[in-house]
């Protein structure tokens, strides 16, 4: 049986002015129910340990772009669409259909780990959205929870730690190949609070580590651009290794997914080399879009140099 957990999902009749009143009172209804099994498109979820924080963190960068607009310092449109697009990466694989259909088909599950530990992380890195989520931030909460946490020796060390090439580096692949090892994925899915655990891990290894090859700061950064491609390519092989030997296995080999009994007209074996092909094949999408990323950051880098102000906010973890 599939894990229940509660959850919360929009009606098909809800509009989108209803979006924050329903972050605050969401309606009630288990994802995993009759509603989801009826017609698992309708099975949108509202569960407030993801949506509240997700909404808190969306008002406050727009209460800091909005200041920085109003200062004459507006952030940019690229940044913009680009924090936004990876906001609604981490929305769209944690509260839309995919998630509960991520329970029955192993290759939808693949498409949530692609947007939490590839798209979303990437996609807010490249908005650049440090200054306008600390001016978007309240005065009391930027002196006495920021501030402080800033200059905490243990934040100060955990975070050289986890943004050592190295480690980053070995911790995104880890949360990838471990999380795929089919005794613990199949527990993954059917333990809630294990499940949650695979997204975090994926979720943070994905910031640290697209952090480590799209680091605006430079000669600041950890790696030079040369080490970063080397680096990214590096990675992409257990992705690819992973991913042919998933798709090409004979025999199912997670026991967990029931392909919602077949109504698609996909049996476990076929759901099982479509979620390999998702592994496989984004592997060497993901060199290639990194690469792009690399260059783009390397060309930006050399046309305008990072402004004071923006590089102390970037170092003071440092």
């Amino acid at each position: 049986m599939l894990k229940q957990a509660h959850r919360f999902y929009f009606p098909r009749r809800t509009k989108p002015e209803l979006f924050l009143s329903l972050a605050l009172a969401p309606l009630p209804a288990a994802a995993h129910g009759v509603a989801g099994a009826e017609n698992p498109w309708q099975a949108w979820q509202w569960t407030p340990s993801i949506a509240v924080p997700w909404t808190i963190i969306l008002i406050v960068y727009c209460r800091g772009w909005w200041r920085r607009y109003r200062q004459g310092r507006p952030v940019a449109t690229g940044q913009t669409i680009a924090f936004v697009s990876g906001m609604l990466c981490f929305l769209i694989a944690l509260q839309s259909p995919i998630e509960f259909l991520s329970d029955h088909f192993l290759f939808v599950h693949q498409i949530e780990h692609l947007l939490l530990r590839v798209f979303g992380p990437l996609l807010v890195i490249l908005g650049m959205p440090l200054a306008p989520l600390i001016q978007g931030l309240p005065a009391p909460a930027r002196h006495f929870l920021l501030a402080p946490l800033l200059r905490s020796k243990a934040a100060q060390i955990s975070y050289r730690f986890l943004s050592h090439p190295l480690v980053a580096s070995l911790l995104f692949i880890a949360a990838l190949v471990v999380w795929q090892v089919p005794p613990w994925h199949d527990r993954a899915v059917l333990e809630p609070w294990l499940h949650d655990l695979m997204h975090l891990s994926m979720i943070v290894t994905g910031f640290f580590f697209w952090w480590l090859i799209a680091d605006p700061r430079g000669k600041q950064a950890r790696l030079s651009y040369g080490l970063r491609l080397i680096v990214l390519w590096i990675v992409t092989v257990p992705n690819t290794l992973l991913g042919a030997f998933i798709t090409l296995s004979k025999f199912p080999l997670y026991q967990v997914y029931d392909v919602l009994d077949g109504r698609w007209h996909i049996d476990r074996l076929l759901d099982q080399q479509l979620g390999g092909i998702l592994i496989w094949g984004p592997g060497a999408m993901m060199g290639v879009v990194g690469t792009a990323v690399v260059f783009l950051v390397w060309i930006r880098a050399e046309r305008a140099p990072a402004r004071p102000a923006a590089r102390r906010h970037l170092t003071a973890m440092t």
